[in-house]
């Protein structure tokens, strides 16, 4: 299949068949869509992230048209994975709202994606994916899951980001949940995979941003 932006496929597996985020993990979920769209943009060569600072180095090219106000927002200064997480997560507002309009928007553009009403405390527009789309991303990542020894850098983010913000279990069984768990494990600690292991290093310092928020918001 076509497979799309660590982004999108995040969205894609993180909302319900309403296209909603559940407001119970909506920080956890947020989180990670925003740690997904970094993630893009770093493995874009876009920005570079060095000791959880975040630079911007090269504009943003069309593939990435949906992160451009997440892109616009960097571009304004020099940020921390910190700061980033809190002025979109713990904010809940207009910037957060923004982003997964844009998203949404492109996968409607693409086909891969329909728009619905949202409640009456959510947004006015949801993002349904199409079902049959959705499906195919879970075969298509379980198949990767099976096949592959290595992850490639795009799929090891996605992995990371999808087992951090607890979104394997629903969409893969508890042995293909700890067979993804352990293949992480194993990359890392190869010293021949000193890229992967970076990128591993990248998603888990953003994903404990993530549960330092959620602990925060929640207490």
């Amino acid at each position: 299949m076509n497979r799309k932006t660590i982004t999108e496929e995040y969205y894609v597996l993180a909302v319900d068949k309403n296209g909603a985020i559940s407001s119970m993990r909506s920080n956890e979920l947020n989180s990670g869509l925003i740690a997904s769209g970094l993630m893009d943009l770093m493995m874009d060569g876009v920005i570079t992230i060095e000791k959880n600072k975040i630079t911007v180095v090269k504009d943003l090219p069309e593939g990435l048209k949906h992160l451009k106000s997440l892109y616009t927002y960097l571009t304004e200064k020099n940020r921390t994975t910190e700061k980033v997480m809190g002025d979109y997560v713990m904010s809940m507002g207009a910037r957060m709202r923004e982003f997964i309009g844009e998203i949404g928007e492109t996968l409607v553009a693409e086909g891969l994606a329909e728009k619905g009403k949202g409640g009456l405390f959510g947004p006015k527009v949801t993002y349904i994916p199409v079902k049959s789309y959705k499906d195919q991303l879970i075969e298509a990542v379980k198949d990767i899951v099976k096949t592959e020894d290595e992850f490639s850098p795009r799929d090891m983010a996605f992995l990371c980001i999808l087992q951090e913000t607890h979104n394997l279990n629903q969409y893969f069984s508890k042995y293909e949940s700890q067979e993804i768990k352990d293949k992480l494990k194993e990359i890392k600690k190869n010293p021949q995979n000193k890229q992967l292991a970076e990128m591993v290093n990248y998603v888990n310092s953003m994903t404990a941003v993530i549960a330092a928020l959620t602990v925060t918001t929640t207490v």
